[in-house]
């Protein structure tokens, strides 16, 4: 742990983060929140604990106090990409598709090599309505998933949504080749055989 976390325990951040791993986020958020009143003068205090009010309340659905206690992390180290990917992924449930947008932008231009970052803003991209770029930054994701049947039944609904049945099917197909058992593949798999007919003849882009 960092000098600058001191004076708070250790043994206080290792009690809270065992309480969140087990699922007693009550017990969590109350640690949390006493650090924040015992240790409030120290930043880094600050800014973790609000991090990890952050993580917890969005798990907890409380999007609203999520978001504040992540605004408040941010405003200690603004620099902090995950911060900012997950406001952006509360963002992306309340389909706010501009804010979540902004938001991954900032994450991947903090860490450009880091494909969470750049699927997360194909995905927000595609949404809000710009499917052209979307896709254009799904593609360049998908080297990093090309063996995740998730990402490529993912690609290949938005292929569906374009109207581009042949390489809908493509992805659907290797979706389902890597993993036979996954169920929202074979959905979208036979999604593409009700919306068209014939093989597949679709081509990567």
């Amino acid at each position: 742990m960092d000098d600058d976390m001191v004076p708070v325990p250790d043994d206080l951040w290792q009690e809270a983060n065992e309480h969140t791993s087990r699922g007693n986020f009550d017990k969590a958020i109350e640690i949390y929140k006493y650090i924040l009143i015992r240790y409030g003068a120290n930043n880094l205090a600050n800014e973790y604990a609000n991090a990890r009010l952050g993580d917890i309340l969005f798990m907890l659905g409380q999007t609203d106090l999520a978001e504040d206690h992540l605004r408040k992390a941010l405003s200690y180290n603004p620099e902090n990409p995950d911060y900012h990917r997950t406001l952006g992924v509360i963002y992306y449930t309340r389909c706010e598709w501009g804010s979540a947008v902004k938001e991954y932008r900032v994450a991947l231009e903090k860490e450009p090599w880091n494909g969470k970052y750049l699927l997360a803003l194909g995905e927000a991209v595609f949404n809000s309505g710009d499917k052209k770029t979307g896709l254009e930054y799904l593609h360049k994701a998908a080297p990093l998933y090309s063996d995740n049947s998730g990402f490529l039944a993912e690609l290949a609904t938005a292929y569906i949504s374009l109207g581009d049945i042949g390489n809908a099917r493509l992805y659907a197909e290797k979706a389902v080749a890597i993993r036979p058992d996954d169920i929202m593949a074979l959905a979208v798999l036979n999604k593409t055989y009700v919306s068209g007919n014939g093989p597949s003849n679709g081509t990567t882009s």
